[in-house]
């Protein structure tokens, strides 16, 4: 479960505003809680949406801590590889992958997750509200005003930053 969920699990995770330099401590914690709650999985549901909860929790619980506050997020450098892109592409896709790290940021944090999880990981409505405990509707009043916030960050950022 580790190997095959770990990039989900590290990808969610800095979704939810976990900064670069903690993800992975975060997510080797959400593995320990994992692993001590393994009996409460139900195999009828899916495993990524039950993972999922486990990174909201554990993202808020980082959130919370003063000592992440305060701190500006790292930048991180591009790994290299013998066949990564050209410097240009590679470029581009940092600051695209900057640009909507940094938009949400700016979503509202009761709207996050839910926007995160049906326009990111593409969970259905269902298992967003059954894994939030959350009306329908509620799911999809969310998502359209964090899709309005998303937006309106995205337009504020490249305002603000020459491309």
């Amino acid at each position: 479960m580790f190997r095959e969920h770990f990039r989900f699990v590290c990808l969610t995770l800095r979704r939810l505003g976990v900064r670069d330099g903690d993800v992975e401590d975060v997510a080797q914690d959400v593995f320990v809680t994992v692993h001590r709650k393994l009996d409460t999985y139900d195999p009828s549901r899916p495993l990524r949406v039950w993972l999922f909860g486990f990174c909201l929790r554990a993202a808020a619980a980082h959130r919370r801590l003063a000592r992440h506050r305060l701190q500006v997020q790292e930048e991180t450098a591009p790994e290299t590889a013998a066949d990564r892109p050209l410097p240009d592409d590679e470029l581009a896709a940092d600051q695209d992958r900057r640009l909507v790290l940094a938009a949400l940021d700016g979503i509202d944090p009761q709207r996050r997750p839910v926007f995160v999880m049906y326009d990111l990981e593409e969970f259905t409505v269902a298992e967003i509200a059954e894994t939030l405990a959350i009306p329908v509707n509620t799911v999809y009043s969310r998502l359209r005003t964090a899709r309005e916030e998303f937006r309106e960050q995205v337009t504020r950022l490249r305002a603000r930053s020459p491309r």
